[in-house]
Formats: structure tokens, C-alpha cells, sequence
């Protein structure tokens, strides 16, 4: 008897340890509107997948579609897909919508869409744990990342791209799109921030105490900032300066776009 309850005060304690962390909460949502005066249909589907050991996530985003990633403190992968079509009619929509598959299979996420599927379009909305090495890629569509420190890459090509409170290896890039860096803490925590933009502005948000090796220009564009800038009077606009005591590489450069530099 006493082995027994023994057993079941072990047993409790491991379910109340699993319930400590609340589930994620999901923000993204179908949003009711045509296309082209079209007629509109979309649903939700929320999946579960084990979270990857010893590689990146892969996330593929569909021709068209945005990609959400938020770290949280669980140990797997949730995922909201919101899946839309347009057409003529409510039921064709339905039916474009009902001909998509979802995979999760060896570990990337990816939207499998008819051939004839182009007025469709698969978003994700993913919390990972914390440490979970990531790679995405969009085409139409933007990429937002939060709350995450590990080796991550991304790719988009028609699409602005927010990074907020990251750490670790973060190397990207978006064709046609905004870049919006979001630094925490009081230094990069990781190897450090490679990111570029070929069309679209750079706006970054420092802590006024924040201490790195900080490296940011643009060919064609205007430049805002309080820092010193290594060519003020040039067509070529940067800053290369050391911030505080210094600490990892943060870089994002644009080609044509303006960069402003916010602190505080």
C-alpha cells in the first residue's frame, strides 16, 4: 500500500508539472472578405507536432500566406493554419479549400495547394520552444518572428519581416519588403543579426543601454538617427559604430529604402 502511494504522489506530481505551462493562445483568425468582388470561403485547423531534435522547422509558406513564429515554454510545436479561397461561388471556394492538405511530415510545414488553386492563399501562426532552430520561407506574404534563440533563417519575396526579442544565428532576407528589428535586453544574446532588404525601409528599436558592434546603411535613401554616421555628406548612408561596450554583430542593410534608428 505504501509503494502505491508512493506511486501515486509521483504520478500527480508529474501531471501537475505538465499542466504548469497554459496552452498557447491563438490570434489568428478567418477574416471575411472577397477577393476581386469574389466570393469568399476560409476555416481553421490547429495541429500539434513534435517539436525537432537536431534540425531546423521548416515552414514553408504557400504562394500566398504570412508566417507567424512565437517562442513559448511547452515542449512541442502548435500551429493554427488559416486556409482561404476565392471564387465565383461560396461552395467553389469551399471546395478549392477543402483540396488543401496540410504536412507536418519530417519536420517541415508545408501547404499542399492544387495546381489550380492560385486565388488561395495557407497563413501560420506556430509557437515553438525557445530553442528551436528555425527556417522560413514566403512568397507573398510577411514573416514575423518573436521570442526565440537559435539558428534561424528566413527568405521572403514579396513581404515585410518583423523580428522581436531574438537571440542566437539570424541570417535573412526579403526582396520586396520592410524589415522591423526589435532589440531586448542589454545585448544580443547568440552569434549575432545579418539581415537585409532589397526594396523596403529598416526601422530599428534600441534600448538606450543596449551594447553591440552595430552596422546599418542604405544605397538609395535616407537615413535617420542620432548616431554618428560614417559618411553623412555621401550618397551611401551608415552607421558602423560601436554601441556601449560592444557585444555580437547586429547588420541589416537595404538597397532602396530609408533606415531610421530609434533608441529608448
Amino acid at each position: 500500500m505504501k509503494a502505491l502511494f508512493l506511486g501515486l504522489l509521483v504520478a500527480s506530481g508529474l501531471a501537475a508539472t505538465a499542466q504548469t505551462v497554459p496552452a498557447p493562445t491563438f490570434t489568428a483568425t478567418c477574416q471575411d472578405q472577397g477577393f476581386n468582388h469574389q466570393k469568399t470561403f476560409c476555416e481553421t485547423r490547429d495541429l500539434t507536432m513534435p517539436a525537432p531534435a537536431g534540425q531546423p522547422l521548416t515552414v514553408e509558406g504557400s504562394t500566398n500566406g504570412s508566417v507567424s513564429v512565437k517562442g513559448w515554454d511547452g515542449p512541442d510545436v502548435r500551429i493554427r493554419a488559416v486556409v482561404k479561397a476565392w471564387a465565383d461561388t461560396e461552395a467553389q471556394a469551399q471546395e478549392h479549400v477543402a483540396g488543401i492538405k496540410i504536412s507536418t511530415a519530417g519536420n517541415v510545414l508545408r501547404a499542399s495547394v492544387p495546381a489550380d488553386g492560385q486565388n488561395a492563399a495557407v497563413s501560420y501562426e506556430v509557437f515553438v520552444p525557445r530553442r528551436t532552430a528555425l527556417a522560413l520561407t514566403t512568397h507573398n506574404g510577411s514573416i514575423r518572428l518573436a521570442g526565440v534563440q537559435a539558428a534561424i533563417t528566413f527568405s521572403a519575396q514579396n513581404g515585410s519581416v518583423s523580428l522581436t526579442d531574438l537571440g542566437g544565428q539570424v541570417t535573412g532576407h526579403t526582396t520586396n519588403g520592410s524589415l522591423t528589428i526589435n532589440l531586448s535586453g542589454r545585448q544580443w544574446q547568440g552569434q549575432g543579426l545579418d539581415v537585409e532588404t532589397t526594396n523596403g525601409s529598416i526601422r530599428w528599436h534600441l534600448p538606450t543601454d543596449y551594447s553591440a558592434q552595430l552596422y546599418t546603411g542604405t544605397t538609395n535613401g535616407g537615413l535617420r538617427t542620432a548616431l554618428p554616421q560614417t559618411d553623412p555628406k555621401g550618397h551611401h548612408h551608415e552607421v558602423n559604430t560601436t554601441l556601449g561596450k560592444g557585444g555580437p554583430a547586429v547588420k541589416a542593410i537595404t538597397t532602396n529604402g530609408s533606415v531610421v534608428i530609434q533608441q529608448g
